[in-house]
């Protein structure tokens, strides 16, 4: 009798250890559900780290960019303020382009009447080229943007001493009355984006000084 009872306690002892087993395994795995919420949340996370990594990327790239298009700007109005400011006689202009005349200045120019030059804007570039004596056009700057042609926004402004558009004057063309002549660049880069410089130029042969007056 005592062995019948003592066998039946082994062997629900048993059943009861194979449980305390299985529950343990269940307890320190996961379910199906778990698992697929553990991976759409590390796909969502991947997805943000992606995204902000190629905004990051982009950042610098359009950063890199813009400080160059600066640098390439500066050049540029430093050139043609350089070819401007000197001018003697302007024969024509408008707001996308100037014909003038600078004096006689070596190794520039060595011709004793002075040399003939044009600045002008087309296809999205800005150039340089040689009226007398006759030099190839040659690009000051690329990726220019669109102007509106009117008020302000134009490559080329010319203003007289009383703050009007200035006129040519024939027959001489000279720049007597010509105080101001304001520069504007619009440049392009990356997707749309654009950056805007402004100069102005103050010609050295103008009839009246440059300097501020007192009211």
């Amino acid at each position: 009798m005592y062995g019948w009872k003592t066998d039946r306690v082994c062997y629900l002892y048993a059943i009861g250890n194979e449980m305390k087993l299985l529950n343990k395994k269940n307890e320190s795995g996961f379910t199906l559900i778990e698992a697929i919420v553990v991976l759409v949340l590390m796909g969502i996370l991947a997805v943000g780290l992606s995204m902000g990594l190629v905004r990051g990327v982009q950042n610098y790239v359009f950063a890199n960019e813009a400080t160059q298009l600066s640098q390439k700007a500066q050049l540029a109005l430093a050139r043609i303020e350089k070819e401007l400011i000197d001018v003697t006689a302007i024969t024509s202009k408008s707001a996308t382009q100037v014909d003038y005349t600078r004096p006689y200045s070596p190794p520039s120019c060595q011709q004793s009447a002075g040399c003939q030059y044009r600045i002008n804007m087309h296809d999205n570039k800005i150039f340089l080229e040689g009226i007398s004596p006759v030099v190839t056009e040659k690009i000051l700057i690329d990726n220019v943007g669109t102007y509106t042609g009117t008020g302000s926004d134009v490559f080329l402004a010319f203003k007289d001493f009383s703050g009007v558009d200035w006129i040519v004057e024939p027959p001489d063309n000279t720049v007597n009355n010509l105080a101001q002549i304001n520069v504007k660049l619009i440049l392009t880069y990356g997707s749309n984006q654009t950056l805007t410089f402004n100069t102005s130029i103050n010609p050295r042969h103008g009839s009246s000084l440059n300097a501020p007056k007192l009211y």
